[in-house]
């Protein structure tokens, strides 16, 4: 029979066909592994790369350390007057302290409103140890910029022979630190000039004038952009006399007289605890006052004393206040702000002459504002005052 051959050639094709297909199962079973183990290695890298990208949001190298402020004071986004304002805190705040800028002059704090959880304020304003100070970690910006032992003092530059200033508008140079003093000259806006002292309260700096001379001038310190404080320059009185010598004797002061004599102004009962006015500004009721009153010194009545509250739907929202001070006589006062009974060294200050100066104060929280007489003078300097103050500039 012929069809038997092809009978068994099928049934052999058939069976090559069935071991050709269990031959080819073990290769294919052996390559699933191999897509297990690669899939396996991603895992191992993930911690080192998450490790290295938290590194840097690491920023203090020392535990927080408790401090309290001094005054109110704004806290900013970096250390640096000219910084954006995040917050305000009142007298008596207790802060967390992490760090330093390089100068000493800043500290960093734990502030949850802010971005990154830290604000700047400045160290001056807040009351931490020296040994504590030393040892926080200095920061620039928001990271850690060197190691706590690296020297600072290699990058603080020389005191400069000559400090400088620049000024914000036009002003008048008089021939005494007080506005009843002759105009000598003018000054544009924009005009460096040369301190080379300053009155008993800080509120007018002598200057070369002309620059570059040995000659002096007077110009209201409210006018004048610069930077530290004016606490090291040389202390000259109402006459424009020196009170503490220079250190190197190289200015002198041009020759003054007395712009007039005035009697002294009446002794009133007015204090910090017994202001002479009290007032609370709301959005629906009083926004303004004006407030006429006098002061001398050295003898008569030397300040007045006045307490206003911003009334404000929260407590220490922060709100906007505005003052003026016209004056006449032939005197100089100074103004001050006081916060539960302490400095609140963020007010810019005012003098005679000056509109719309703006202070932020908080809100439902009383504040007391004092004027006063300068009294460096030997003859008495009088100075009558209209005083305005309004929520609105």
């Amino acid at each position: 029979m012929r069809t038997l051959p092809s009978l068994s050639l099928l049934t052999l094709f058939m069976i090559s066909a069935c071991s050709a297909s269990l031959q080819t199962a073990p290769e294919t079973a052996t390559l699933t592994p191999l897509p297990f183990f690669t899939a396996t290695l991603p895992p191992t890298l993930t911690p080192q790369v998450t490790f290295t990208s938290a590194a840097p949001t690491a920023i203090p190298t020392a535990a927080p350390v408790s401090a309290q402020t001094s005054t109110q004071v704004n806290v900013r986004s970096g250390p640096d007057a000219g910084q954006a304002s995040i917050g305000l805190l009142a007298a008596s705040s207790q802060v967390q302290v992490v760090g330093k800028d390089a100068s000493g002059n800043w500290l960093a704090i734990n502030f949850p409103q802010s971005a990154n959880g830290i604000g700047w304020v400045t160290a001056q304003f807040v009351n931490l140890p020296q040994a504590e100070a030393e040892k926080m970690p200095v920061l620039q910006g928001q990271l850690a910029a060197q190691a706590p032992d690296q020297p600072v003092a290699a990058t603080v530059e020389p005191t400069p022979q000559k400090r400088s200033a620049v000024t914000t508008r036009q002003i008048n140079v008089r021939s005494g630190p007080v506005s009843s003093f002759d105009s000598i000259g003018l000054l544009e806006p924009n005009t460096t000039v040369h301190l080379t002292g300053r009155n008993l309260i800080n509120t007018w700096a002598q200057i070369e004038y002309p620059s570059d001379s040995d000659q002096r001038g007077w110009v209201a310190v409210a006018y004048l952009s610069y930077d530290g404080f004016l606490d090291s320059l040389p202390i000259f009185d109402n006459d424009g006399k020196a009170i503490v010598q220079e250190v190197q004797g190289i200015a002198t002061t041009l020759p003054t007289t007395s712009p007039g004599s005035y009697d002294p102004a009446v002794e009133d009962i007015d204090s910090a605890e017994n202001p002479a006015v009290r007032v609370s500004f709301t959005t629906a009721g009083t926004r303004s006052i004006i407030y006429a009153s006098d002061v001398s010194a050295p003898s008569g009545d030397a300040s007045d004393w006045l307490e206003f509250t911003v009334v404000t739907p929260q407590n220490n929202q922060a709100a906007f206040i505005y003052f003026e001070l016209d004056c006449t006589g032939n005197g100089s006062i100074s103004a001050e702000m006081r916060q539960n009974g302490l400095l609140v060294a963020e007010f810019p200050g005012l003098i005679c002459g000056q509109y719309d100066v703006a202070f932020k104060a908080l809100g439902n929280q009383p504040y007391t504002f004092q004027l006063k007489a300068d009294g460096s003078a030997v003859d008495v300097r009088y100075v009558s005052y209209y005083l305005y103050i309004s929520t609105a500039p």
